[in-house]
């Protein structure tokens, strides 16, 4: 087994001990810098993967923090990962997103699965056709769970169409953007996941239903970390 990873987040370092499939990314890590969970708060993290983000809420002061996946390995991982860092006031259970929270909640944080596909594939990526099949599942959630003035922080690349995670958000909540980062990709790296994924992602720019750009580093998409108070 390989040596644990170490995440850097606001709460202080940790290490995630999970096996690589499960561990966090760098996208994980840079929403990290920007997820605020005030001293006593209750927070959630759906489809948590190895428990990074809970962790480093639980570690920055919130009183309880329930992470959710649909993958049991992923709970075993996350679970063991509370145990390495020694944190305490976390949970993890098997779940789709926030079915298994109640409210009232003062704060969620995610980053889904929502790559665009023109077929289902690795549900670690597959958002849907225009990849926002969980994200809208969830920002309705935590629209019924958040408590007012409660938060939900929510990592979406550009190529989720944006225009209408966008309308979601607005939908009960006053979101901006509080963090942005480039996303290089290639036709290689999307095809490997799934053939015909770049095809369908380019398509789905040119429709107006996602955002690419090119520059001299190559193609890319943006990834946004919203932060959305709900009213």
């Amino acid at each position: 087994m390989s040596a644990p990873a170490r995440f850097e987040g606001p709460g202080g370092a940790l290490l995630d001990g999970a096996p690589p499939r499960l561990r966090f990314d760098a996208s994980t890590e840079f929403m990290a810098r920007f997820v605020r969970a005030a001293p006593g708060a209750r927070a959630a993290e759906p489809a948590c993967g190895s428990g990074m983000l809970s962790l480093s809420m639980a570690k920055a002061g919130a009183r309880e923090v329930i992470g959710t996946d649909v993958d049991p390995a992923a709970i075993d991982a996350a679970r063991a990962n509370a145990a390495r860092n020694a944190v305490a006031g976390v949970e993890f259970v098997e779940g789709d997103l926030l079915d298994p929270v109640a409210g009232p909640l003062d704060v969620v944080a995610a980053l889904l699965p929502h790559r665009p596909a023109p077929r289902p594939f690795d549900r670690r990526f597959y958002g849907g056709p225009d990849g926002t099949d969980l994200l809208l599942a969830l920002i309705a959630q935590a629209r019924a769970r958040l408590a007012p003035g409660g938060r939900l922080y929510l990592y979406v690349n550009s190529i989720a169409n944006p225009h209408r995670v966008r309308a979601a958000l607005d939908e009960g909540f006053d979101a901006t953007v509080c963090g942005e980062r480039k996303r290089y990709f290639t036709r290689e790296e999307f095809d490997a996941l799934t053939p015909g994924l770049h095809a369908h992602i380019l398509g789905l720019g040119a429709r107006g239903l996602a955002e690419l750009g090119a520059d001299e580093g190559g193609s890319f998409f943006t990834g946004r970390v919203y932060e959305a108070i709900k009213r």
